[in-house]
This record gives C-alpha cells, sequence and structure tokens, in this order.
C-alpha cells in the first residue's frame, strides 16, 4: 500500500513531526497510537479528527 507523509505540529511546543500513514483521513489504531506516543501526547487533531489514547 501506498503510504502518504503528514505533518503534525505540537500545539504547545510548535514542533513539527512527520509520519507516514496510509490514509491520513482515517488514522488505523495502531497509527494513531504509535504517533501519540512518538510526540508524547495523548490526543492528536489530524484533518478534522480527534484521535485519544
Amino acid at each position: 500500500m501506498k503510504k502518504t507523509r503528514i505533518i503534525i505540529t505540537h500545539q504547545l511546543e510548535k514542533t513539527k513531526h512527520t509520519f507516514l500513514v496510509i490514509n491520513p483521513d482515517k488514522l488505523s489504531q495502531i497509527e494513531s497510537e504509535r504517533i501519540m506516543k512518538k510526540m508524547g501526547v495523548s490526543m492528536l487533531f489530524v484533518n478534522g479528527k480527534l484521535y485519544t489514547g
């Protein structure tokens, strides 16, 4: 499967993080957990959707 590169900016620290995901409009549970762990956060807001861990 082709993966898409997304860039997420940390809301408080203003740091940018780059990740490869299959569908940026609907992250899988594994993708969202991996991103939250890497960024050190418990919630993500990507393309209008909220993901919690």
